[in-house]
């Protein structure tokens, strides 16, 4: 059962430039999101998004359909991204930059819900961070890209009840983290 995407790689594999080209243009935004998700570097998740497509340009007379290729390119993604954070950790060995405290509300009507949305969107940004790179990673395929279980675990080359574990982990961590900011 080989999908439309692994069809077009199939195509650029046998030589029509056109495919890479409708390839490139259908993956650069999810392949761009999860990257900024994980590097938290929306530069640095631009240049890792290159090295992605670069990746695929010089697999393609080795790639084989044995996986759905939306699992193939974010398995990729994975790699690169996690590669990127460990270069990173041992250059700097410190805890990730803070994000700006948002700014005093704008008194226009609804601005206050606007306001507890966006600080909740930062409040929940930064408990991403503080998840490990793999928790984070299995929860943002699951969550933004809509991977199912079976197609992470390929990506993360890992188990399905390993994934499991991950998402489970991850979102626990996650609501103790803003039942903890509550309490404060």
């Amino acid at each position: 059962m080989v999908d439309d995407d692994a069809r077009l790689m199939l195509a650029f594999r046998d030589g029509d430039r056109r495919a890479f080209e409708t390839l490139f243009a259908r993956y650069t935004p999810r392949v761009l999101t999860f990257l900024t998700r994980m590097v938290r570097d929306r530069a640095r998740a631009e240049e890792l998004t290159q090295d992605v497509f670069v990746r695929i340009y010089n697999a393609a007379p080795r790639y084989e359909a044995s996986a759905r290729f939306s699992t193939w390119i974010l398995g990729i993604a994975h790699n690169l991204a996690l590669n990127d954070l460990a270069r990173a950790r041992r250059r700097y060995e410190h805890a990730p930059g803070d994000l700006e405290e948002l700014a005093v509300a704008d008194p226009a009507p609804g601005a206050d819900e606007r306001l507890e949305a966006a600080r909740t969107g930062v409040r929940l940004e930064r408990a991403l961070l503080k998840l490990p790179e793999r928790q984070r990673a299995a929860l943002l395929l699951r969550s933004e890209q809509g991977l199912g279980y079976e197609e992470i675990a390929a990506a993360l080359a890992t188990s399905v009840s390993s994934v499991k574990s991950l998402i489970h982990r991850a979102r626990e961590t996650l609501l103790a983290e803003f039942g903890a900011e509550k309490t404060r």
